[in-house]
């Protein structure tokens, strides 16, 4: 995980929400925080590793830090950690 993430909430989780767009498995990714709710990351296709991590929710500093070689957790770890940046400067509850 790199220096900049480490002052990130670990009460902060990302939950992965399963639906469908015809034939395709896609998954809406949200952000949760106990007082602050819950607000949209993305939407990306998703394996059934990736659904079973993410659906009872896991800390962004965990998800951060996960190395598998599964090629979509891979994708969904460096697509998170490419927009944590702008989360962070977004929503300053994230470091609270």
């Amino acid at each position: 995980m790199k220096k900049r993430f480490s002052a990130l909430s670990d009460s902060v989780r990302v939950v992965g929400v399963r639906g469908t767009n015809g034939r395709r498995k896609y998954m809406d990714f949200y952000i949760v925080h106990p007082r602050h709710g819950r607000e949209y990351l993305f939407t990306r296709r998703f394996t059934h590793k990736v659904y079973e991590q993410t659906k009872g929710g896991v800390p962004i500093k965990d998800l951060l830090r996960m190395r598998s070689a599964d090629e979509m957790t891979m994708a969904l770890v460096k697509h998170l950690s490419y927009t944590m940046a702008g989360l962070m400067s977004e929503y300053a509850w994230l470091a609270a």
